[in-house]
């Protein structure tokens, strides 16, 4: 960040009128996505609200002067004021700073062509419906890229940047999109001579379309659409803070910004506090009909035993932990041992050290297989598509199987081979809405598998994958028989933990005195 030197702030926009609509194209010329995302917004479009990793600070500071919170703002009017105060969203729903160059706002950050030309990049031409060419870079390093932007952007981590293949700038854009502010991470080694061989780039870039939308890098789009609008920009730690500090600014936001969402969201204090006044009487008159009701009863009771009288008759209080710490897990002992050793399996294993994966930066997509007792999801995990196994939601779950689910999490998280499935992660918000993260393959037959079999047997299934390969032709039969019944796919054909101890320490199935067992 910017360490001991100070960075200039700059001022909301003078005038708080909102600008004119009537001349406003969203066609790559500008950056003015704040201004776009509220013409969406009147039009009624919707997206989905962003579940931040973090609010950051200025934002917060900005919106408490209005009596607003983050997350009750709809999902484009989210978008427009985190662009406008200096921010883009970074995989993982991470947000990240931005601080344009030389003066320019966040609604001028946007590279001229004549600027890219003018390095000696080349472009791909693409027409697009409004007969207006559109471009994108085709040939350029990181160098001549990094020589045009006009903005400076805070390190994050991009675990897809070696793997994305989008365009580092690009103008041309739907009127009537629904821009993003999607950071990514552009990372790549090119064998250059004049710069000694191999160079290793990596420049970060705003992409207004997700990733998946996107045209191929030296690819126009697909049946004449639209070309989208990508913004470069520069990483923080290529410059020094006293660099920062002379040239850049902190964007505060503009002033129309915080006119429209005060006059379309805010709350002044009175208003606030009448609120609380009605809460207030709210609970009390709960409390007092509650207080009447018990009377009446103890009245009632009181009467029908001959005995008590009402100001003898006394509530009980419930002090039992099942009761005070309820959940959707119903075992009496998951307030116990139960989360206590499922905790223990989750904190303490060394194979989840370093996996644990935020519940919010799954994107859930649809059902792949379901059980009796769990689900296997399509999700997407910081651009690439992954399988997410987790317990049916619907069903009341006991400590003992969120337990023994945790104990197959830490299983296949112990289990690194080229033939097994890779273990990405482990995600909980709650114990009972435990799930752990896989490699989705595309072309395997998970989704082919009996229902039941593909949830409960998922992690078993795909050890056997490499059972045949990894025993030697010195193995006794006996433990190529032991190990292809613990991973059958049918759970009835499993041996029971007493029946396994047998057949280890009985004889070899090959000799005579061999009597069946579960093999």
């Amino acid at each position: 960040m910017t360490g001991d030197h100070t960075i200039t702030l700059r001022s909301l926009e003078t005038d708080s009128s909102p600008p004119s609509n009537d001349s406003f194209v969203f066609d790559g010329t500008h950056s003015d996505i704040a201004r776009q995302l509220f013409i969406r917004h009147q039009a009624n479009d919707t997206r989905d609200r962003i579940p931040l990793t973090f609010v950051p600070s200025a934002l917060k500071t900005r919106l408490s002067t209005l009596n607003i919170d983050f997350d009750d703002l709809p999902g484009l009017v989210q978008r427009a004021v985190l662009w406008d105060t200096g921010f883009a969203i970074a995989p993982g729903n991470v947000p990240v700073q931005i601080w344009p160059v030389g003066g320019h706002t966040m609604a001028n950050i946007t590279v001229k062509m004549h600027e890219v030309d003018g390095v000696d990049c080349d472009f791909t031409n693409c027409s697009q419906p409004n007969n207006v060419t559109a471009y994108y870079t085709r040939s350029c390093t990181g160098y001549q890229m990094g020589n045009t932007s006009h903005c400076v952007a805070d390190v994050f981590e991009d675990k897809g940047a070696r793997g994305y293949l989008g365009n580092m700038w690009a103008r041309g854009g739907d009127p009537d999109v629904v821009p993003e502010i999607v950071m990514r991470d552009h990372t790549w080694t090119e064998d250059i001579a004049e710069f000694g061989g191999n160079t290793t780039f990596s420049v970060y870039v705003v992409h207004t379309i997700p990733s998946l939308k996107e045209a191929p890098w030296s690819k126009c789009p697909k049946n004449g659409r639209y070309v989208t609008v990508s913004i470069p920009c520069v990483r923080r730690d290529h410059f020094t803070d006293a660099f920062m500090a002379a040239n850049t600014t902190t964007p505060t936001g503009s002033a129309w910004v915080t006119t429209r969402l005060k006059d379309e969201f805010g709350r002044d204090e009175s208003s606030g506090f009448v609120v609380i006044i009605l809460v207030i009487l709210t609970v009390v008159a709960l409390v007092g009909a509650g207080w009447f009701g018990y009377r009446r009863r103890a009245e009632f009771l009181a009467k029908r035993s001959g005995g008590l009288q009402p100001e003898e008759v006394r509530p009980t209080i419930v002090t039992s932990p099942s009761v005070l710490h309820r959940s959707s897990i119903s075992s009496p002992t998951y307030d116990s041992p139960g989360s206590s050793k499922t905790l223990k399996i989750l904190l303490g294993s060394v194979h989840l050290q370093g996996k644990r994966i935020p519940y919010e930066s799954l994107e859930f997509d649809r059902v792949l297989s379901k059980g009796a007792s769990g689900e296997v999801w399509l999700c997407e995990y910081i651009g690439q598509k992954v399988a997410v196994k987790k317990l049916l939601q619907a069903k009341t779950q006991k400590a003992e199987e969120v337990q023994t689910f945790a104990e197959e999490i830490e299983l296949s998280a112990s289990l690194v081979h080229p033939n097994i499935i890779e273990f990405l992660g482990v995600v909980w918000n709650t114990l009972s809405n435990l799930a752990m993260v896989l490699e989705f393959l595309p072309t395997g037959n998970l989704q082919k598998r009996n229902e039941d079999e593909a949830v409960q047997g998922f992690a078993r299934s795909h050890v056997g994958i490499v059972a045949s390969k990894s025993f030697s032709d010195e193995c006794p039969p006996r433990i190529h028989r032991i190990s292809s019944a613990c991973l059958s796919p049918d759970p009835q054909s499993r041996p029971t933990a007493q029946e396994l101890v047998q057949e280890l320490e009985g004889k070899d199935a090959d000799s005579e005195e061999y009597e069946g067992g579960f093999i």
